[in-house]
């Protein structure tokens, strides 16, 4: 479909989703899998040189009234060799030429581990490879978001990865939410070192749920628990934070952006992330959660909105990035919130998320705002689910 194609580094994807690396990659079959049900691509699990075993289990939920919010897991890379995942690779070229495959590479500040993977993927008629600078759960070995949050060391590692591969694949680095508040920075230094794409965000480290009245942890192997990747809806507001630094900090048409970090079938998922800069979206817990399957539901929901709009992917792209500015430059109009009568239900939540004591209440009445006490703080605004609440200018250039 037309509408959904998206150029990147010159090649053209079917549509802007790609499965990024994680159990939906995590082997020939699966991937062609995801191919024939239409997937545009793929980052494969992470290759790495030392062989592994993952532990068992692994992968766990948040929940809220029985909807994942969240995931997390202790995976590592694959368990599959490099020689293995080269043959797949191979093949699924041979037998998809219009996908897009980047392998993902793992290792730890030994330079030689990267140069060794990137130089296995020569020849393979693969298009990149993703550093992984950001996997969370990964300190034990020094690899991961422990080189992510090492500028000279990405760097380092990304210029000897280019110097072995040359022009023949392109070359990203998946950094981690850590780099926050250095996107910047970071970014130009690995553009100088041979950089040509970005992806971001990766799963954010952090704790499994407690059983409290045994002290269990809900995901645990042999009754004990480690640090995991959560990924999903709890941490998309970081991911959006990334890539629209990102974005403001390098040409995104340039250096494209691969954006990632709870993308789902919701458009505002998708449309967030392609209006903060993103080329396309890498999808990994939606699939995981709802099935490879989910793919068609994607592609519709954004379809829609498109036709809706009437917009094209370019004219939404970046159309956001010039709302996100640094604190100092928001305006100083003092705002003060009034209510809406006409819209009031009288449920009276307002009262609860002020914590000025601006709103008084009588039963039976609309609320009434003192504007001398509202700090025009904008809680009630946000949590009015009737659009009961508007917040009006008090004064200028207070």
């Amino acid at each position: 479909m037309e509408l959904l194609k998206v150029n990147f580094l010159g090649f053209n994807l079917i549509n802007p989703f790609v499965l990024a690396s994680a159990p939906p990659t995590k082997d020939y079959d699966t991937i062609k899998k995801a191919f024939e049900l239409g997937w545009a691509g793929v980052i494969t699990k992470s290759i790495v040189i030392d062989g592994l075993r993952d532990k068992t289990p692994r992968i766990g939920h948040l929940k809220y009234k029985n909807k994942i919010i969240a995931t997390q897991n202790f995976e590592m890379g694959t368990e599959h060799s490099v020689s293995q995942w080269m043959e797949w690779v191979k093949l699924l070229r041979q037998e998809y030429p219009d996908r897009l495959i980047y392998v993902s590479l793992f290792a730890s500040s030994n330079i030689d581990d990267w140069k060794t993977l990137a130089s296995s993927c020569l020849n393979t008629g693969i298009q990149g490879l993703e550093l992984n600078f950001s996997c969370p759960h990964s300190d034990h070995n020094g690899k991961g978001s422990v080189i992510g949050q090492n500028e000279e060391l990405c760097a380092e590692i990304t210029s000897e990865v280019k110097k072995v591969v040359g022009n023949e694949l392109k070359i990203m680095p998946k950094l981690p939410y850590l780099v926050h508040p250095n996107e910047s920075h970071i970014c130009k230094f690995l553009i100088e070192a041979g950089a040509d794409a970005f992806a971001a965000i990766n799963s954010i480290a952090g704790l499994c749920e407690f059983d409290i009245y045994n002290m269990q942890p809900k995901l645990n192997v042999g009754g004990k628990t480690t640090a995991g990747g959560i990924t999903y809806d709890a941490i998309r507001p970081f991911g959006r934070l990334i890539v629209a630094n990102i974005a403001n900090a390098v040409d995104p048409k340039k250096y494209p952006i691969s954006a990632t970090g709870g993308v789902s079938r919701k458009i505002e998922s998708m449309i967030e992330y392609f209006s903060l800069g993103a080329n396309h979206l890498q999808v990994c817990s939606e699939a995981m959660n709802y099935g490879l399957e989910v793919i068609d539901e994607m592609k519709n929901n954004l379809t829609s909105y498109l036709n809706e709009t009437g917009k094209t992917l370019d004219e939404i792209r970046g159309c956001a990035l010039p709302k996100v500015v640094s604190w100092d430059k928001l305006d100083k109009i003092t705002r003060t919130a009034q209510i809406i009568e006409g819209n009031c239900t009288k449920c009276y939540d307002c009262t609860t998320f002020c914590m000025y004591n601006a709103i008084s209440v009588t039963k039976g009445s609309v609320p009434k705002i003192d504007a001398n006490a509202c700090e025009g703080c904008g809680s009630c605004y946000a949590a009015c689910t009737k659009d009961s609440i508007a917040l009006n200018e008090l004064s200028l250039n207070v």
